[in-house]
């Protein structure tokens, strides 16, 4: 197991996606039909928390500019930006979909990216793509969108909530797996870690372990976001699929 950075053509081809998304988006509110990947603006106290976690971490945030502007500068290979990327994630929280059959939803915009936002670029793995596409399809031909795509539209958002929350499941049991798999044989020893996550109030935290490429729970005393810290892994079990460390 190993951690590993995108290669440009992935830069490339997420950047294509997004403009086709926003194309996609943009014919969709035109027809007033369609769905939408839909994000709110992060709540002002989460920004701020952010903003705390990158001084605490030593990660610049210049006056004026986006949590985009920062991201975008950082190396995730530095312990620090590490942390400080995991803790972001909470500004991407309450992503979900929403779709409209008639008069454009008021907030149809995906804070992260900006504008309005619709997936359409994995029809293959994604359902919400192929009714998407189908909107699209009928809107540049200039003919009506069928009517059990139409049908389906109100369907798709808690359809697509619940298959996420399976997806997530599985892929997170299936790495808890392989993490547990690969360190079974070495309960006891210890290992360089980065603290990526505590919690106000409550001992331990969660601890990423560059080789093998793991993160897992690290009970104990003291553990700092950021910081560098040893580690001496007290469980790996298969049956539960459970990694454990403790502060070395």
């Amino acid at each position: 197991m190993e951690f590993r950075s995108p290669l440009p053509a992935e830069a490339w081809n997420a950047q294509i996606s997004l403009m086709t998304g926003m194309a996609a988006a943009a014919m969709m509110l035109d027809a007033e039909m369609g769905i939408l990947r839909t994000l709110p603006p992060a709540a002002p106290e989460t920004v701020e928390r952010v903003r705390r976690i990158a001084a605490a971490l030593g990660v610049s945030w210049p006056a004026g500019a986006s949590f985009g502007d920062v991201a975008h500068t950082l190396d995730p290979a530095v312990p620090a930006n590490a942390a400080f990327l995991h803790e972001a994630t909470a500004l991407l929280r309450g992503a979900g979909y929403t779709a409209f059959n008639g008069e454009p939803p008021r907030d149809a915009g995906h804070a992260a990216v900006a504008a309005p936002y619709a997936h359409v670029t994995a029809p293959l793995r994604r359902l919400v793509d192929r009714y998407a596409g189908e909107v699209c399809l009928a809107v540049a031909e200039g003919v009506p969108v069928p009517e059990p795509v139409q049908e389906a539209l109100a369907e798709l958002p808690p359809l697509m909530a619940g298959g996420g929350r399976r997806a997530a499941a599985v892929e997170r049991a299936c790495v808890d797996l392989v993490e547990a798999f690969v360190l079974r044989d070495r309960v006891g020893q210890t290992f360089g870690a980065v603290v990526i996550d505590v919690e106000d109030g409550r001992p331990g935290g969660l601890v990423q372990i560059a080789d093998p490429a793991v993160v897992a729970r690290c009970d104990g005393e003291g553990l700092r976001l950021g910081d560098r810290t040893e580690v001496r892994l007290t469980r790996a079990d298969l049956l539960t699929r459970e990694v454990r460390f403790t502060v070395a």
